[in-house]
């Protein structure tokens, strides 16, 4: 038998896997959350949100088996450097909390949600900055040494 090269972006198959239900699974999310608030035909709204339930539980379970691999050092990491990893981590979930912290000042939110939504956005995109300090730390240190 010959030995097959794998060229892919993607090499562990559960993370692939993830990957490709995590799509399907905000598809049916969204179709389901619109087929119930338009009361659309009550089998749609049941098929909807199985296949929902299906590809989010899914998707969660191959996240999890992935991360059992990761742990477990049995699959090599899809980013190398750590901070990297920890910078694309947080940005999304820093900017999210961003707007929905800027959006509940303007919106006169309640004072204990505000407070804990500005300290929430203000610890994630200062340890965001902070990775990606550290990050370029740590490319401008590979480099100097050359």
């Amino acid at each position: 038998m010959k030995t097959v090269i794998n060229d892919r972006l993607i090499k562990n198959e559960n993370l692939f896997r993830a990957c490709v239900c995590v799509p399907s699974a905000i598809l049916f999310i969204l179709l389901s959350i619109n087929s119930v608030a338009t009361s659309g035909i009550i089998i749609f709204q049941i098929i909807f949100t199985l296949m929902a339930a299906y590809f989010s539980l899914s998707a969660l379970s191959y996240a999890a088996y992935y991360t059992n691999e990761r742990y477990e050092g049995k699959t090599v990491s899809l980013i190398a450097n750590k901070n990297l990893s920890k910078v694309i981590k947080f940005l999304p979930i820093a900017f999210l909390f961003t707007f929905i912290a800027h959006h509940s000042i303007t919106t006169s939110a309640h004072i204990i949600f505000q407070t804990i939504l500005v300290i929430m956005a203000f610890s994630l995109v200062l340890s965001t900055i902070g990775y990606a300090a550290f990050y370029t730390n740590d490319c401008y240190g590979d480099s100097a040494k050359d």
